[in-house]
């Protein structure tokens, strides 16, 4: 298989999947620049990643687009991954998420084309295909709720940069695809996400806060599985011009489920509450990952179970860390 990214730029290298993938880049003997404004930073846990040899680390917003030309020298390829997310950020603060996520996207895109990048990956998100959508094609329309409601926020600025994204390859010659995560978790998330945000509370002694009835149902795909398709497409030319889904279809769960999952692994020494929702809920949401699996030999192989019980390993080897 061809092999590209010699050095590999990553936005928001800092940040948990950020981090994870500069990690697999270096254990592939890459070149690895995170660019982050490290507002989220999971790269606090990988101190040998932040000394590494093969890692440079530039502070930077990808709204300042002449720092983040600079930091493209010498890069072929770039890694989109810096964006405004979390669902609670898109009611307090919509405005910047438009503009961190479609400006940041075209200012990315810009300084790949000033310095010669020839690969670019756009990291968008599952939440592009609205409030309803069991197994996630593609192809198909997208259909996105009101504009009253600014819980669309972040879905429509994905596919703004989507749009972005491939138009500059169209016009520029460069090799674009853009990625759609499903429900990504694992050790070192520092944001949003129900995985994490129940492993704090189990932790912390708290109870596992569900929000609305529980019955909302997402695909579950751990972090290892979601960087070995982020790998795949970098060593893929032929995926040019692709919109790819990642997640993993056979690890389907509602949020109580998942919630009772993770109580189970700590031996009933927690309990669930059910909160009211205070957001829009997305009823349904998994993904076909056929196109990945043909293009790629995508196959994700850690089970919900086993992915959980890694994660709450994790946030209990961190919190004995900071005892």
């Amino acid at each position: 298989m061809e092999q590209t990214g010699h050095c590999v730029l990553i936005t928001g290298g800092g940040g948990f999947i950020g981090s994870h993938l500069a990690e697999r880049l270096v254990a592939a003997e890459r070149r690895v620049v995170i660019y982050d404004n490290f507002h989220r930073d999971s790269l606090q846990y990988v101190p040998g990643l932040r000394h590494h040899p093969a890692v440079r680390i530039v502070a930077g917003d990808v709204l300042d687009s002449q720092a983040l030309q600079q930091a493209c020298a010498g890069c072929d390829t770039i890694v989109h991954l810096a964006a405004i997310a979390g669902v609670s950020s898109y009611y307090t603060m919509p405005t910047r998420t438009l503009q961190v996520n479609i400006l940041g996207t075209l200012n990315a895109l810009e300084a790949g084309k000033a310095t010669g990048v020839t690969r670019f990956v756009d990291v968008s998100t599952s939440e592009c295909y609205g409030a309803n959508c069991f197994d996630a094609q593609e192809e198909q329309n997208h259909i996105l709720g009101p504009v009253q409601d600014q819980r669309w926020t972040y879905a429509l600025s994905k596919l703004v940069s989507e749009h972005f994204t491939f138009g500059a390859g169209r016009e520029s010659g460069m090799s674009c695809v853009t990625v759609r995560p499903f429900n990504i978790y694992g050790p070192r998330q520092t944001g949003e996400g129900a995985v994490a945000n129940f492993c704090r509370a189990v932790v912390q002694g708290q109870p596992l806060k569900v929000t609305g009835d529980g019955t909302a149902i997402r695909a579950w795909c751990y972090i290892d599985d979601f960087i070995d398709g982020m790998m795949a497409i970098l060593h893929t030319p032929q995926v040019t011009g692709e919109a790819l889904n990642l997640g993993n279809p056979q690890c389907i769960r509602s949020t109580l489920g998942l919630a009772e999952d993770i109580v189970r692994l700590t031996g009933g020494n927690a309990r669930i509450e059910l909160v009211p929702m205070p957001f829009t809920e997305i009823h349904v949401r998994t993904p076909s990952i056929s196109k990945a699996r043909t293009l790629l030999g995508f196959a994700p192989q850690v089970s919900l179970l086993e992915g959980l019980r890694r994660t709450l390993d994790w946030f209990y080897k961190e919190q004995d860390a900071c005892a």
